[in-house]
């Protein structure tokens, strides 16, 4: 199979038959050139009479391509080249990654497709093959209502978009597309930083922006090389647009309507001409589920990140058995709820947090170190440790709450192996490490992989309230003494949101509890070939 290859399209009418047989082919990054208004493609035969610049004719073709692209789950990079449909004297394909295939959606003869490939493609690699498909005899269409009128739009010199961009998708392809087809020089695109995306669902999963800007000026270079890009980090909703005087058109989609206008209402206060907007429509996600937004999004894309791999974890240096999960997160994010049900999938569960409330009962080593250090002030009558008074004395003082870790953390890990010892006598090959103070205690360690579970903190604040019966600035400050969301996920491979439905979170489990069980049936299976 090849990892890159190239569709060429003379019927967008076949794009839906023709991607599920891509998808035998080509692994990872599939190119699609378009040849519009020629049914009959001549390979070996690439020069095209020069034609009128008309990129906004091919707008919706090149969307309903990207949209029948997002029906097939598949994890396919799909690009339309967009050069030669912008300007039909534009012969010859380039794209950044070299050609390994090249699928043709018409039947030609060995020499005709492989001339076609020597003259038409600057960079293939070497033993190209091809495959050609004739399939059902549909008619070439002359172009929805849609289309015709796009022969209308202008084009401009210069075209400015933004948006946060997270993991390119295709909505994100369409929306770009719709701006290099509209842009005859310089295309700037504004990238939301991380100041800017705190508002948006699972925002801690959002990649770097530095990354975001990478991404998007890869995709722009290689599906028109002949525009010059300037793809920048954003700190406010104008960005470059509210000082620019070169700029002619804006491209918003229909739910940032309203910030073009509100960039338009800017550059009039400041004396420049207003731009032309242009809206693109929302592409409908044909596989969403529940919870999730009708329309492709970052959003859903991120939902579906979790209870999968982040990254591999690293085997090399440890035995598999027992297979320890150190599962972690912030106070109230469901982690006890996750681990129940982890034990319910057949883990053995190590509860630290449990193992802490044995420790402090009276006679135990930690309550002994606790009342020595902190006084008598902080047990109740009957002689137990108040735990509130304890929790109040030490989340107002770091200095206090650093001496407390100090005082019981070594205690708990050495019941916590303790426990994993027996658990694993008892025959259990995986066995979760449940453990609030994981990150902070340095324990990854003994861990093959962690999973962190992640709720925003307004949604911790509440639960947090409702179940301790604190108060909104105790609430706070307890959750701001543990490591943010983002200062997990950087130590995790795997990360759950208890903040849907309890479905949506036994999904997520599943899904992350299949991979541990592949992975260890491969690994029993290599060792005995």
């Amino acid at each position: 199979m090849a990892n890159t290859g190239l569709l060429i399209l003379t019927n967008p009418a076949k794009v839906a038959k023709l991607l599920p047989i891509v998808k035998e082919h080509v692994l990872k990054t599939l190119y699609i050139q378009y040849f519009p208004e020629r049914n009959v493609l001549l390979p070996g035969n690439c020069s095209l009479q020069a034609q009128l610049w008309r990129g906004p004719q091919y707008s919706q073709t090149m969307a309903r391509i990207y949209s029948l692209a997002s029906v097939f789950p598949s994890r396919l990079d799909v690009r339309v080249l967009l050069s030669s449909m912008k300007n039909p004297s534009v012969s010859i394909i380039n794209t950044k990654k070299p050609v390994e295939i090249v699928i043709f959606d018409r039947t030609y003869s060995k020499n005709e497709a492989n001339t076609f490939i020597q003259d038409c493609l600057s960079n293939t690699s070497m033993g190209c093959s091809f495959v050609t498909f004739d399939g059902d005899k549909e008619q070439q269409r002359n172009g929805s209502k849609e289309d015709r009128q796009h022969e209308l739009d202008q084009i401009y010199g210069n075209v400015v978009l933004g948006g946060t961009f997270d993991r390119l998708h295709n909505g994100h392809k369409i929306f770009l597309g719709e701006a290099v087809l509209r842009c005859s020089k310089k295309l700037t695109v504004g990238i939301t930083d991380e100041n800017m995306i705190s508002g948006k669902i699972l925002w801690e999963l959002i990649e770097p922006c530095s990354k975001r800007i990478s991404v998007v000026k890869d995709f722009l270079e290689d599906v028109d090389p002949t525009l010059k890009y300037d793809v920048v980090p954003i700190n406010d909703i104008y960005g470059p647009t509210k000082d620019d005087p070169t700029f002619e058109m804006i491209v918003v989609s229909e739910e940032t309507k309203r910030g073009g206008d509100k960039v338009n209402e800017l550059r009039q206060q400041k004396g420049l001409s207003k731009l032309d907007v242009h809206v693109v429509e929302l592409v409908k996600d044909q596989l969403c589920q529940e919870h999730e937004e009708a329309k492709i999004s970052s959003s859903n894309h991120r939902m579906r990140l979790l209870g999968t791999r982040l990254r591999r974890p690293n085997l090399s240096d440890k035995d598999l058995k027992p297979y320890i999960i150190g599962l972690t997160g912030g106070i109230a994010s469901g982690k006890s709820s996750v681990g129940d049900k982890l034990q319910k999938l057949g883990a053995g569960l190590v509860n630290c947090d449990r193992i802490a409330h044995d420790l402090y009962e009276p006679g135990k080593q930690c309550y002994n170190l606790i009342v020595e250090h902190y006084g008598s002030g902080i047990l109740k009558p009957d002689g137990y440790i108040d735990r509130k008074a304890l929790g109040s004395l030490v989340f107002n003082d770091r200095a206090q709450l650093d001496k407390l870790n100090n005082l019981v953390w070594p205690a708990i890990f050495e019941e916590a192996q303790k426990q994993i010892r027996e658990y694993h006598k008892k025959g259990f090959d995986v066995i979760v490490l449940e453990a609030a103070v994981l990150i902070q205690a340095h324990w990854q360690h003994v861990c093959h992989e962690i999973w962190t579970c992640i709720i925003p903190q307004d949604e911790a604040v509440k639960r947090v309230i409702e179940r301790n019966a604190l108060t909104e600035e105790e609430a706070r400050l307890r959750i701001k003494s543990q490591p943010t969301n983002t200062e997990q996920i950087n130590e995790a491979h795997v990360v759950i949101s208890t903040l849907w439905s309890h479905e949506f979170t036994q999904q997520q489990i599943q899904k992350a509890w299949d991979s541990v069980r592949e992975d260890l049936s491969c690994s029993t299976k290599g060792n005995q070939a």
